[in-house]
């Protein structure tokens, strides 16, 4: 038959006159090589758990043996497979780097932490001082719409008028009665120290519903606040904010550990 004048090229051979082998026996060949290498790792892993298990080590003890790796060459394409042994090439696998994990180490004290768990449970952790209902500083007799303790400086006044401490948690006390309010702002005060908040809001209500009309949980949690220590001021809140049936609360700044 006329072939136009070109030839159909004959199969290269290697050297002997041994044909070429096809890509599928490259495949099968290099299938092979892989699973060589599988089982030469599975034989190292098994003499290193002989070899520990030699040593007099309790069975029983936590200490696990080496677990096999996941194959994770079946998810992985062959080029994926190759790019990352050429990667890895040079890098050699440290058996043991001798790494030491130590636990978190809380920066609270672990008398704060018994604190914490106490409150957690319900339980009184360590009650604030008790407090005079009947108490007051002479200044407060006068003006009882604000306080600050002695030495300190009237711009923490200013400061608390012009907010310049965010309140940072409010308590509202309507409808409880005195002994309810105290140990409700017990706990509360309490909580507040522990999360190092400085400024908070008390709404104790005006006290338009109480009996004649005399707003005693108004003036008796006023007069608390001036028995503890760790109260600095307090003005009352802005009309928006409860007006005269609130207070605005600034606290002594707790220590915090380093």
């Amino acid at each position: 038959m006329h072939n136009a004048g070109w030839r159909m090229p004959a199969s290269k051979r290697r050297r002997g006159g041994e044909p070429a082998k096809s890509l599928a026996d490259l495949k099968h060949l290099r299938k092979l090589a892989d699973q060589a290498a599988r089982q030469a790792e599975a034989d190292q892993a098994a003499t290193d758990a002989r070899r520990a298990a030699s040593t007099g080590r309790d069975s029983s003890s936590k200490q696990t043996l080496p677990v096999a790796a996941p194959n994770w060459e079946a998810t992985l394409s062959p080029e994926d497979v190759q790019l990352f042994r050429r990667s890895m090439r040079t890098v050699t696998r440290i058996k043991d780097p001798g790494r030491l994990v130590l636990p978190p180490v809380s920066s609270a004290t672990a008398e704060l932490l018994r604190q914490r768990r106490a409150r957690a449970l319900g339980q009184q952790a360590d009650p604030l001082p008790t407090v005079s209902d009947l108490f007051s500083p002479g200044s407060l007799d006068t003006d009882d719409t604000r306080f600050l303790r002695s030495g300190h400086g009237p711009d923490l006044i200013k400061g608390l008028k012009r907010g310049k401490w965010p309140v940072g948690a409010t308590l509202d006390l309507h409808g409880n009665t005195l002994d309810e309010a105290r140990d409700r702002l017990d706990g509360f005060l309490q909580s507040c120290l522990t999360h190092h908040i400085k400024c908070v809001r008390i709404v104790h209500g005006k006290g338009y519903g109480s009996r004649d009309g005399q707003p005693v949980l108004k003036q008796t949690l006023r007069r608390w606040l001036t028995q503890f220590s760790f109260v600095v001021a307090y003005i009352e809140s802005g009309e928006h904010d409860g007006g005269a049936g609130a207070v605005d609360v600034l606290l002594k700044s707790a220590e915090r550990n380093p």
